[in-house]
């Protein structure tokens, strides 16, 4: 306590660590009431490894917040002010969180403020190492920023990296509770006495000895405890319980121990010789089963939760087995045990000694597994909260052990280490019935995004054991594969698993055939037959996504934006675990991750770079500044330790690091600006390339050119990328080209690669060095063999220009930036060998239906009219051609003997609708008839599809589907899209869809 209120003490943080059971929370609790009676108690925290809740440190800083709001008016306003300025700080990562809610709203008090302390208990058993790494960065180090008058007191074992976190601070006084000093003895004793004395006078007017209990059985007991507070706690809660007086004889009884691990688990070992009948089978088995459950739960349940989870024989509640464990169990809310150390005994065989008591947890894992299963088999169905569409899904929760059941089988089975053939039959059983099913409850409880790494764990867990079938690998890869492509529109509503997800899925997945549906919405021939090259997209940014990167490890995904953000995202969920990272004062043109994947560096056309923390989104150094112009492009060297930038000031920049400075003079020789620089992988060249049509090589140490201008391209260069091994650059321009160049001799290496239409704002080569990738302003990704120069492959269109594109560095997935807000992640194998559904060549810019509703036309701005069955989907007859430019408008006539087609209003070919025979049109030609009647269905500019007879919802169209034009059917409930990729698709919606779920 003297620590704590001498607020000139340079020691600012107190780090108390004992064994397990030293009494380190007994202590804590007791200081923290003596100072909240002193009013000095700023905040309390306490952590529980039992409860993902209690144990997450994430939510340690905004807790402590609010406390030190409340506990001071001054403070609570600086908070309050912090986060007016901040609205979504409570999604910033922790070390921003603490600076912006505690150490600045703290450093605007007075120094001379009289103390205020923290108190942090368990920190052991907050989360993992790794998950806790942010949290004693801010206790050990971080924690002397605050003013002198903050004093944080933290009680927890010695755990390895708690220790390295604390150990040597100057600012950190360290004390450990030594259990085996007279004094704590004492301690012991005196609370064993007050104990008894309680127990005693509860014991009046029953047949008990006057002088019960004796000194010397008070005294029996201290020396049993052997230092242990948690021993103490639990043989007085072991004692009270039943029968104090025979209950104080089985302790005594037994022979004394002097280790401290020891003593607990002689006094663990007689809790449960009186907790049950051992010789009773049934009591054994619910013993087993429900403690089994308690030790892998991964967050406590309670107890009528664990009933319905375990549906234990005749309806016996779990309480039963559990019901004299009291000195070692809470029981109420929620089924935990009182002290880790419990835990830490039954699954160590050597310690409990008995193979009754014996807890393997794997084998748990699996019991528990298995009662999920079974559970969720029982309960999941179609629209299991009973929703529509037009109703929020969120107002409804599902019961406490189905949400514990859905969420946490898959944990529970990944941690299952031996395996056989019958418990795989069982995850196969009830995946077979029930994956959609589990995908939306697992929308009901807002964890869709979750489902794509769960899924992933399980395929891979499955493959290891060699015993799944192959049916079953096939159902876990195509589920992968849907909740990897639309968990963003499941995330919206859990019924667009069945409205939405499942109609655009590929006729041929084994997910459409099993669980598509005739109530259902479909698309005459199916959406796709297989699944297509865009496996995800991303799109929270507010404008132009101008590059897009993936972390070294490619677990994550850096996004950069014209609306001034940085966005971070898992690159499998898409989930942003950090708020978007701001800093630049504007558009945002080039991201790049350090080699080691600790730092982002984002240049901005407010001529600054900025340097931030990849893991938690804090800047970590000062803007670097020198460029006179706009930013366009950077990269680090290989080795990390520099940043290469260029500029439309026409230099290239070469930085430190660490200090921001130019380690050499400025790279200057381009004639105009430079729109893109790269390094070689050995670290020792710089090539540049400039909207003067030139790219240049240079020295990385001295700055000076080393070959001659490269000369080719005949527009500007917007993009140049080395190859892996250093021999080969390739380059894209606006002249629509990409060209890779010899390093050695400066000549191409084959003649120019040509399909683009458009400039190509970016190219980079595979990790193998076989392929190369190109984004152009045309809308359109290409790869081509990067030996032969040929085009291999072209994905579907985009909304807009392609920014960036790179490879991941395993080479399975490519990432594009769009001028249209979305971040894209494609199937970089795919693209080689498989081909799009047959349709136009660009953007679908308009679609008609014929009166009788059985056709519907499309044109395009490739130039056709194309004419398709409005059941089958196929094309009714070859393309229309004649316009000599893209074609707008297309529609036809009342009678459905003609189709006009044109542009702006005006019509400027007639086909005849059965033959596609040209008919000659009028020299003063024909107009386009005013908008037609159109039937119930209606498409929102959202995406959203609504039946307008009910006024209900129908249907939404996946992130994924770029659509540029609709028509809904005037005689049926029929919708005809148009999408950015030249795809016509007719969606059906059978009667039975407005009100089946």
């Amino acid at each position: 306590m003297a620590w704590a209120l001498n607020a000139t003490c340079e020691k600012n943080v107190l780090w108390l660590h004992g064994v397990a059971g030293a009494g380190k929370s007994t202590i804590c609790t007791t200081i923290v009431n003596i100072l909240r009676d002193r009013e000095c108690l700023g905040g309390f925290v306490f952590f529980d490894r039992s409860d993902a809740e209690r144990s997450n440190p994430k939510t340690v800083v905004r807790s402590l917040a609010f406390q030190l709001g409340l506990f001071c008016d001054s403070i609570g306003i600086a908070i309050a002010a912090a986060i007016n300025a901040f609205p979504s700080i409570y999604q910033a990562p922790l070390n921003v969180q603490y600076q912006k809610l505690l150490v600045q709203p703290l450093a605007s008090l007075p120094h001379e403020t009289a103390p205020i302390v923290i108190v942090i208990d368990s920190l052991d058993e907050c989360g993992t190492p790794e998950k806790r790494e942010t949290l004693l960065e801010i206790l050990a180090e971080l924690s002397n920023q605050l003013p002198p008058f903050i004093r944080i007191a933290v009680f927890s074992r010695p755990e390895h990296d708690i220790r390295c976190a604390f150990e040597e601070r100057d600012h950190v006084l360290e004390h450990m509770l030594d259990v085996t000093t007279t004094a704590n003895t004492q301690d012991i004793y005196s609370y064993l006495a007050y104990r008894m004395k309680r127990l005693r006078s509860k014991m009046r007017g029953l047949k008990v000895p006057p002088n019960w209990p004796t000194e010397d059985e008070i005294c029996g007991l201290t020396d049993r405890a052997s230092g242990l507070f948690v021993w103490a706690a639990t043989a007085w809660k072991f004692i009270d319980a039943f029968d104090p007086l025979k209950r104080m004889d089985l302790i005594l009884q037994g022979h004394g121990v002097s280790d401290a691990e020891g003593a607990l688990d002689a006094l663990y070992r007689t809790a449960l010789e009186s907790a049950g009948s051992w010789d009773d089978l049934e009591f054994i088995s619910d013993f087993t089963a429900v403690i089994g459950v308690v030790l892998v739960a991964r967050k406590p349940l309670s107890y009528q939760s664990i009933d319905r989870l375990l549906a234990l024989s005749e309806g016996r509640s779990c309480t039963y087995a559990i019901r004299h464990l009291g000195c070692v169990m809470q029981q109420d809310p929620t089924v935990r045990l009182l002290h880790p150390s419990f835990g830490d005994f039954l699954s160590t065989r050597t310690r409990c000694g008995r193979d009754i008591w014996h807890f393997d947890l794997p084998k748990h894992n699996h019991t528990v597994a298995v009662h999920c299963m079974r559970l969720l088999n029982g309960t999941l169905s179609r629209n299991i909260c009973n929703l529509s569409l037009s109703t929020d899904p969120w107002v409804t929760t599902l019961p406490d052990e189905i949400v514990y059941a859905s969420m946490y089988w898959i944990d529970h089975v990944c941690a299952v280490e031996e395996t056989v053939s019958s418990f795989v039959e069982v995850i196969d059983s009830f995946l077979q019935r029930h994956l959609v099913h589990w995908l939306e409850a697992m929308s009901v409880m807002k964890q869709s995004r979750e489902t794509i790494g769960l899924l992933e764990n399980l395929c891979i867990w499955l493959k290891n054991t060699n015993e799944a079938p192959p049916s079953l690998l096939e159902l876990l890869q195509e589920g992968h594969r849907f909740a990897q492509t639309f968990a963003p529109t499941i995330a919206e509503h859990p019924l667009l698993i069945y409205r939405s997800a499942l109609p655009f899925t590929p006729t041929t997945s084994v997910i459409y055939q099993k669980y598509q549906s005739h109530d259902m919405p479909y698309f005459a021939g199916g959406f796709h037959e297989t699944w297509a090259a865009l496996m995800s997209v991303f799109a929270d940014h507010e404008g132009s996504v101008n590059a897009a990167c993936f972390s070294p490890n490619n677990s994550h995904i850096a996004s950069c934006s014209s609306d001034s953000t940085i966005r971070i995202w898992n690159a499998k969920s898409g989930a942003q675990n950090v708020l978007p990272l701001r800093g630049n004062n504007n558009w945002i043109w080039t991201i790049a991750y350090s080699p080691n994947g600790e730092l982002i560096a984002s240049g901005s056309t407010d001529m600054t770079i900025r340097l931030w923390n990849a893991k938690t989104g804090a800047e970590v150094h000062a803007p670097f500044r020198g460029h006179e112009g706009w930013i366009w492009q950077l990269v680090f060297s290989p080795d990390g330790t520099k940043i290469i930038s260029c500029s439309n000031d026409e230099t290239v920049r070469v930085w430190d690091v660490n200090t921001g400075l130019e380690v050499i003079p400025a790279l200057r020789g381009h004639e105009a600006q430079i729109y893109s620089v790269a390094v070689s992988p050995d670290g020792t060249k710089i090539a540049s390339g400039s909207t003067d049509e030139t790219i240049r090589l240079w020295d990385i140490q001295s700055g000076k050119e080393i070959m001659p201008t490269l000369i080719g391209h005949e527009h500007w260069v917007q993009t140049v990328a080395f190859s892996i091994d250093g021999t080969r650059l390739v380059s894209g321009s606006d002249d629509t080209t990409v060209r890779i160049w010899n390093i050695e001799t400066g000549m191409e290496a084959l003649p120019a690669l040509r399909g683009h239409t458009d400039a190509v704002k970016s190219a980079v080569f595979s990790p193998d060095g076989k392929r190369i990738v190109s984004g152009s302003k045309d809308r359109t990704i290409k790869i081509w063999d990067a030996e032969a120069g040929i085009e291999l492959k072209e994905f579907p269109a985009v909304a807009s220009w392609v920014m960036s594109v790179a490879y991941s560095n395993d080479g399975t997935r490519i990432i594009s930036a769009s001028r249209d807000g979305n971040v894209r992640i494609w199937d970089a194998h795919f693209a080689l060998d498989r081909r799009a559904k047959p349709g136009h060549a660009d953007a679908v810019r308009a679609v008609s239906w014929s009166l009788d509703c059985k056709r519907v036309a499309s044109s395009s701005y490739d130039q056709t009219v194309r004419v398709w069955d409005a059941e089958t989907g196929e094309q009714t007859m070859p393309a229309l051609t004649g316009h000599e430019g893209s074609v707008w408008d297309v529609a036809f006539t009342p009678d459905g003997s003609a189709i006009f087609s044109g542009m702006e209003g005006e019509v400027m070919q007639m086909w005849d609708a059965q033959s596609g025979a040209a008919l000659p049109v009028s020299e003063r030609g024909y107009h386009f008839p005013g908008e037609s009647p159109s039937g119930s269905i209606v498409m929102t500019d959202s995406g959203w599809i609504m039946d307008k007879k009910t006024n209900e919802l129908i249907s939404k169209l996946p992130h994924s589907i770029d659509v540029l034009s609709s028509a809904a059917a005037q005689s049926s409930q029929a919708l005809a899209i148009g999408t950015q990729c030249g795809r016509v698709a007719i969606m059906h919606f059978p009667p039975s869809v407005s009100t089946a779920p």
